[in-house]
């Protein structure tokens, strides 16, 4: 027991050589951080320069608008730095033949590489902390600044695939947006509680008439439900409605306003968010599950296609067993009925996606952070294997594996929030796949083999494929 624990300390860093290689890893890690959050401020203050300008600001806001945006550029650049800081130290105790001296002397690789582990874990620990309790209210208070600058009268914040509560008694969910143009517009009134309105529009724009919202819709539908008599049932279409929404100091409000995206939450925040669409989720299913007892007889079906099976089923059971003319209102009765089930199911839908859209952000606040560790485990062997310690080939290798991995992680958000795969597959799978990847490369190096000869496998499968033949 004594000698696994002193194994397990020795592996954890805490031997004779274990501040050398902190040494070695601290300078490049600063360096990396300074140069990487260099360059993306540089790109922001690029895009952003034709904003800023012209508008008569102090110096003081412009240097706050730039300092409350670096917290997410750096949020970006420790992952990255710390994977520059690997490739470069442990390839400069390989370039100078300090980790061969090391391993002649009895140590493992497994023992040199536990400093970088430490310190990886250690950068973690203060990237989760930072992500969940720094991050939130910088990103708040720059989404409040930018729309102070940029904006010239006052509006709303209405987001893409979210809803937005900011109108008393209504919810607003978009789909696209161009400007003050929006595509695939619901609004749900929530002013009554014995009646509920629900509007669909194909497109529409929003203007601001002193403290009054003003909605333009196009090619739509109201649906208005009584909640106490579920016959009671109306439906509407139109090619232009406008609703005019009045606003008690809309612009004082919307400047000091504590609505917050979902990168802009704590994980307690998010979490109640969670809580609180997945509760509108459950209770538009139960009102599906209702109706379709009430009106089918048919229970534990939510799924739009098989409600629409089951109807049509209906429908032409109708057409066989009753007179043409009672056929024919039954049918059109089953066919209300389905629009309102897939009004409801499209609602229930959208909430579904606010509820992944912020489990995505809390699985976020913890993926990132824990890449630090993953990009330790790649960067110390490919170190070794490089035997390089030059700025020049750990930026490379830096950038190739941080593209795969932002590319996996973007990619799996956007698959995420469309309901498709599950937000913690969709935040865990970069840090799993490179992890697979960085476990490989420890193995081959602790066996001092570089990497598999790929020429040789090449040449024997082609063999196999000319002896098939």
């Amino acid at each position: 027991m004594k000698g696994f624990v002193r194994k397990s300390i020795s592996i954890g860093g805490a031997w004779i050589g274990a501040r050398y290689i902190y040494r070695e890893l601290l300078f490049p890690f600063f360096f990396s951080i300074g140069v990487v959050t260099f360059v993306l401020l540089a790109n922001f203050l690029i895009k952003s320069v034709d904003r800023l300008l012209g508008k008569g600001l102090p110096g003081t806001v412009i240097f706050e608008y730039l300092y409350l945006n670096l917290a997410w550029i750096v949020a970006m650049s420790v992952p990255m730095a710390v994977l520059v800081a690997a490739l470069m130290a442990y390839g400069r105790l390989a370039e100078d033949n300090e980790i061969t001296a090391m391993r002649a002397s009895g140590i493992s690789f497994l023992t040199i590489l536990g400093p970088g582990i430490v310190f990886g874990f250690l950068v973690t620990v203060f990237m989760a902390f930072f992500h969940n309790n720094i991050l939130p209210d910088f990103n708040h208070k720059a989404r409040l600044l930018s729309g102070d600058i940029y904006r010239k009268r006052p509006g709303l914040n209405i987001e893409p695939g979210y809803f937005m509560d900011d109108i008393p008694n209504y919810s607003i969910y978009i789909k696209e947006k161009s400007g003050e143009h929006f595509r695939k517009i619901t609004i749900y009134n929530k002013d009554s509680q014995s009646v509920q309105t629900t509007i669909y529009a194909d497109s529409g724009y929003l203007e601001i008439d002193g403290n009054t919202v003003l909605f333009t819709l196009y090619s739509g539908e109201i649906h208005e439900l009584d909640t106490e008599n579920l016959q009671d049932y109306r439906r509407t279409d139109f090619r232009k409605h406008r609703i005019a929404i009045p606003v008690d100091n809309l612009m004082l409000e919307h400047r000091e306003s504590a609505r917050r995206g979902d990168r802009e939450m704590t994980i307690g925040m998010m979490r109640a968010n969670v809580k609180k669409y997945a509760g509108e989720r459950d209770k538009i299913r139960a009102k599906m599950q209702k109706l379709l007892k009430t009106e089918l007889d048919t229970t534990g079906v939510l799924e739009i296609e098989e409600i629409k099976k089951i109807i049509e089923y209906r429908k032409a059971q109708n057409l066989t067993n009753l007179p043409r003319k009672e056929a024919d209102i039954k049918n059109r009765h089953l066919s209300s009925l389905y629009t309102r089930l897939q009004g409801e199911a499209n609602l229930a839908f959208s909430y579904q996606k606010q509820v992944n859209k912020y489990q995505v952000e809390i699985h976020k606040k913890f993926s990132i952070p824990f890449a630090c560790i993953v990009f330790i485990i790649i960067g110390a062997p490919l170190g070794v294997m490089t035997r390089r310690g030059g700025i020049t080939v750990a930026a490379t290798l830096s950038i190739l594996f941080f593209l795969v991995y932002y590319v996996f992680l973007i990619g799996g958000e956007e698959l995420a929030d469309m309901v498709i795969i599950p937000p913690f597959w969709a935040m865990w799978t970069p840090n799993i796949l490179l992890l697979l990847v960085g476990v490989y490369l420890v193995y081959y190096t602790i066996w001092e083999q570089k990497t598999f000869d790929i020429l040789r496998i090449i040449k024997y499968f082609r063999k196999k494929s000319k002896v098939s033949h």
